[in-house]
């Protein structure tokens, strides 16, 4: 199995836009909504009309978050007209209340207009919101529980009953239990109830086909349209398999049903008890094995127990770790060694000291720098800890934390006591330095030295670290000419930690932290050159063939527009004046003439106007296209990047799947389909140790050994 697929998991594309329930100070209440909406998708509007019952001790002032855009408000308190104002979205009534023990009954009319643009074929999906949080279309209906589609008043209990009314055939879905989808009267009604408590709710309509299975005692659904029917099967299927691992890991699926929701533009939504994906994004062939288990793993994980946002929201990390991360351990440990240094590379290539922040401060992902912050660090912080504190532990105390604040929110202290209890373990430290600060420590090998010692050897050396603040506990690996490998485990905190390893035969290599399990900066020489190199550029120049066609320039817009770089400038090969370049980085748009500016590329790649040769495998169809990132030999700029399209056909499609591959060097595609992808070979690491035969000899005769040493090898 190719695992470097799921390195292009949408998390890095669409999929990682999560709308998760994120939790606020709220009131204790208790809240039903007894909801009915109209839609009308010709003119782009609904009609509302909402029943709130607000427990006893309802507050003396009452505030209800709506859209602005509602209109034609009518509004009755326990069945009375009450006074209201509503301005920027927020709705202040003073009810004339009864006894104190008496609920509150508030009821609503209006109407409001939904229309924000939708995009087809977005070029950029670092921020896989788009913008939209309202829209109804003939097309299909998405209404975020952000848009205001309903009255919200923020309660710590809220509970729904939905009526949906839409043009025959159209069907509505949420979170909660399905009361069942009927035609009538050329009208078609969908009915929900939400009886677990929730914070918000998003709303989905479209001319879906819906199949269901029950899968224990969970309803297993897709609501797809009718292009996409064919697919319902493997969701469902791989949906069970899903849940069977999480229910064995954390307890119970907290919900009556999931379903996969099919929607008409390229979305990847998580809601509590459904995913709502993109019709592109059902089609690509690795969803199955990596996003659609994330989302479900989320209704533990963020949807089913919430973020107390104060500290920051932590779901995104362990969702992560406990999906993508746990799929491919389960697949290989080499396989989960290339996901950990993956996560390295691209913190080392996307976060500077001026953008980085502790991930305590993460909310939510609308850039490449936020998404590796709280996403990949944060899942990084979970292996820490699990290594840490072993097995029993780490998932024993995820499985209280779910017990405990299921439809709860949970914050990082709240984790944090819950890991301690199960380990009996100290955890302040660990927390303070991952968790609420930025930064990574820089571990450096120094001192290394190797003597004979009784019929073996001592290896003896530090590690070190530029700050002496970050305390953590790294692998040493020692390989010997004879004999097993020595492995070591050493406790790093101050300047320097020094160490004494034996091995039975000559050292050959030592390695500190061989298989990438610490939370590090990698060094420069560790770090490929990558498309994040050129999506990070803080200055890049683009220089355009000068046969270049009118149909690549096109594309190349829509490749920098994908990309989201922000800083650089174009400029036409024969115009271009080589001094004026300085430290920018390159982006060649087709293939110059200039020898100069293809010093660059090496010998992995032959290049003429009419092909392209990489891995034994020569490109000359006019629907491939090439594009590369190489580090210069020698001068001061970071990386020169090239793309190149055999012929305008297929160039604008692949520009705009090129970001999605942000941790490669490399790329090749016919037909706008990948056929070839990798990552240059890094050079050494200072974290390796190499010995030669003369460091090892010289030590050999300073015991006047050397012959009985040489005779051994």
């Amino acid at each position: 199995m190719d695992y470097s697929k799921h390195y292009v998991r949408l998390q890095a594309m669409v999929i990682a836009g999560l709308i998760l329930l994120i939790a606020f100070p709220v009131k204790a209440l208790d809240v039903h909504h007894d909801l009915q909406i109209i839609l009308d998708p010709a003119e782009n509007r609904l009609e509302g009309f909402d029943t709130i019952t607000i427990g006893p001790a309802a507050p003396a002032d009452v505030v209800l978050y709506l859209s602005e855009k509602a209109t034609g408000l009518n509004l009755l308190v326990d069945d009375r007209p009450a006074p209201f104002s509503l301005e920027n979205g927020r709705l202040h009534l003073k009810p004339v209340k009864g006894k104190a023990s008496d609920p509150l009954r508030i009821s609503l009319k209006y109407t409001a207009v939904f229309d924000d643009p939708v995009p087809v074929m977005p070029a950029n999906t670092d921020n896989p919101g788009y913008g939209v949080s309202g829209t109804i279309s003939p097309q299909g209906t998405l209404l975020l529980y952000g848009a205001g589609w309903y009255p919200h008043i923020d309660a710590e209990r809220v509970t729904f009953s939905l009526n949906v009314e839409a043009p025959v055939g159209v069907v509505a879905v949420t979170a909660g239990r399905s009361l069942g989808h009927r035609t009538n009267g050329g009208r078609t009604f969908s009915k929900w109830a939400i009886d677990h408590p929730v914070r918000g709710l998003s709303l989905s309509a479209a001319r879906y086909q819906v199949r269901e299975e029950t899968i224990g005692r969970v309803t297993a659904a897709t609501y797809f349209l009718t292009q996409s029917a064919d697919l319902s099967g493997p969701y469902i299927a791989a949906t069970g398999r899903y849940l069977r691992l999480y229910e064995s890991l954390f307890g119970p699926y907290p919900f009556d049903k999931f379903a996969v929701v099919e929607n008409f533009f390229p979305t990847g939504y998580g809601f509590p008890s459904y995913t709502l994906l993109g019709s592109r994004v059902l089609r690509l062939p690795f969803i199955i094995d990596t996003s659609l288990g994330h989302e479900i793993a989320h209704c533990w994980w963020g949807n089913g127990v919430y973020v107390d946002s104060a500290g920051g929201n932590w779901s995104e990390g362990l969702t992560t770790y406990v999906a993508d991360y746990l799929y491919i351990e389960r697949e290989s440990e080499q396989a989960a060694r290339e996901y950990r240094r993956k996560i390295l590379r691209n913190y080392a290539t996307l976060v500077t000291p001026a953008n980085d922040f502790p991930i305590s401060r993460f909310q939510s992902r609308f850039n490449p720098v936020t998404k590796v912050i709280g996403y990949d660090k944060c899942a990084m912080v979970f292996h820490m800890l699990r290594r840490f504190i072993g097995e029993e532990a780490f998932w024993g105390a995820l499985r209280d934390i779910y017990q405990k604040y299921l439809f709860r929110p949970a914050s990082w202290q709240q984790l944090r006591e819950s890991f301690e209890r199960r380990s009996g373990t100290d955890l302040n430290v660990f927390f303070r330095q991952w968790v609420d600060r930025s930064g990574a420590p820089l571990p450096a090998l120094e001192d290394v030295a190797a003597m004979p010692a009784g019929s073996g050897w001592s290896v003896t050396g530090a590690v070190s670290q530029a700050t002496s603040d970050f305390d953590f506990n790294v692998s040493l690996v020692l390989e010997a000419a004879a004999g097993a490998a020595v492995v070591r485990r050493l406790d790093v905190g101050g300047k320097k930690a020094p160490f004494v390893l034996d091995a039975t035969g000559l050292p050959v290599a030592l390695t500190v932290d061989p298989d990438y399990n610490l939370f590090r900066r990698l060094y420069p020489s560790e770090i490929p050159p990558s498309i994040n190199t050129i999506k990070s550029a803080s200055s890049l120049v683009v220089i355009t063939a000068a046969d270049l066609a009118g149909d690549i320039k096109k594309a190349a817009d829509t490749l920098l527009q994908s990309l989201g770089v922000e800083n650089y400038r174009v400029v036409a090969e024969d115009r271009l004046d080589v001094n004026a370049i300085g430290e920018s980085d390159l982006l060649l748009i087709g293939l110059p003439s200039r020898a100069d500016l293809l010093s660059a590329v090496d010998g992995r790649v032959t290049l003429t106007k009419q092909s392209f040769e990489m891995e034994g495998v020569t490109y000359k169809n006019p629907a491939d296209v090439f594009f590369g990132v190489f580090t210069p030999s020698g001068g001061t700029r970071r990386a020169t990047a090239l793309f190149f399209p055999l012929s305008s056909e297929y160039a604008e499609l692949v520009a705009r799947k090129i970001t999605h591959y942000g941790s490669y060097s490399y790329l090749a595609f016919s037909r706008g389909q990948n056929q070839a992808k990798g990552v240059w070979p890094t050079l050494a690491s200072p974290l390796i140790h190499r010995w030669s035969p003369g460091e090892t000899e010289r030590s050999a005769g300073s015991r006047n050994d050397l012959n009985s040493v040489l005779l051994a090898r």
